[in-house]
């Protein structure tokens, strides 16, 4: 394995037709198996979950590959503040279309997917960190749904519940929806902006909530006898949920932090808790209910 002290810098060029490093080109979707066989070093592996997005990640490179599949490469970032290497965006440095200053990450649309840059924070020293590309995922568009035959006794509409603080109603449904399967439809943003009314770009919009998403989410009915199956909340910054309102969500805001905990009546069988952005008196509060609390 090359030391990482050593490693070449690499000439990058993103293309409408894939994305060339060191005069290769690697057509959309890029392989991951492609890459792993150009660069240096091994990859850090993190693999897909119910909860994160998977990564390939060469250190040492300063490319990072998000992937779902583990077969494909659904972005591609490339570190340019702290790794030698020339990026161009088709032919042009990257710095001529996104110069060191303004929103943290503007993008392009180029038709397949899009292209952009992260920037550091605004102030005196802010630049450009990294350009990354991200190719689109087709949507899935649902067959028409067969009517079903009205029931002759229609049954009983559960009870349902609201919450007081709508990022722990989310927190909720990552639990039910997403890890238990119980709560159903399984939401998918990229079925539901097909049918909403203004057009809605994920990538740009994307790093916030999405109003419609957190809309839909609000009104959404939660059976009771449901709650009883919530036995552990684990709020992380990859979780389905969050990927759903904020698909470009970068963890890192306060976004979806709780801040009421009025509900906890409601979920009698909740025994432990990580907590995301949590306080110490928000950790000893639900320590005095019996709860198992920690900082995320």
């Amino acid at each position: 394995m090359t030391d990482e002290t050593t490693v070449p810098a690499r000439h990058v060029d993103i293309r409408l037709d894939g994305v060339e490093i060191d005069g290769r080109l690697f057509a959309y979707p890029v392989l991951l198996e492609d890459l792993a066989q150009i660069f240096t070093t091994e990859p850090f592996d993190i693999p897909p979950s119910k909860r994160n997005r998977g990564s390939w990640w060469w250190r040492a490179e300063g490319v990072a590959a998000g992937t779902r599949d583990e077969v494909h490469a659904e972005s591609l970032r490339f570190t340019v503040d702290e790794v030698d290497r020339e990026v161009l965006i088709e032919g042009v440095p990257f710095g001529e279309e996104f110069g060191p200053t303004g929103p943290t990450y503007p993008s392009r649309d180029f038709g397949t997917g899009f292209v952009m840059v992260h920037r550091s924070d605004p102030g005196p020293d802010q630049h450009v960190r990294e350009v990354i590309v991200e190719q689109k995922v087709p949507r899935r568009r649902a067959a028409p749904r067969k009517k079903a035959p009205a029931p002759a006794a229609p049954p009983t509409p559960p009870a349902v519940v609201g919450f007081a603080d709508l990022n722990l109603k989310l927190a909720v449904v990552q639990v039910l929806m997403y890890e238990k399967g119980l709560l159903t439809p399984r939401f998918v943003v990229d079925d539901f902006v097909d049918t909403c009314e203004r057009e809605i770009d994920l990538v740009t919009e994307g790093h916030e909530p999405i109003p419609e998403v957190l809309a839909h989410f609000a009104a959404l009915e939660i059976p009771e006898e449901l709650l009883a199956e919530v036995d552990e909340i684990y709020m992380d910054g990859g979780n389905d949920v969050y990927l759903q309102v904020a698909p470009q969500w970068d963890g890192e805001s306060s976004a979806f932090d709780v801040r009421r905990w009025d509900d906890l009546d409601r979920l009698p069988a909740l025994r432990s808790v990580t907590v995301m952005g949590g306080d110490e008196a928000t950790l000893a509060l639900l320590r005095d209910r019996g709860i198992d609390a920690q900082p995320l």
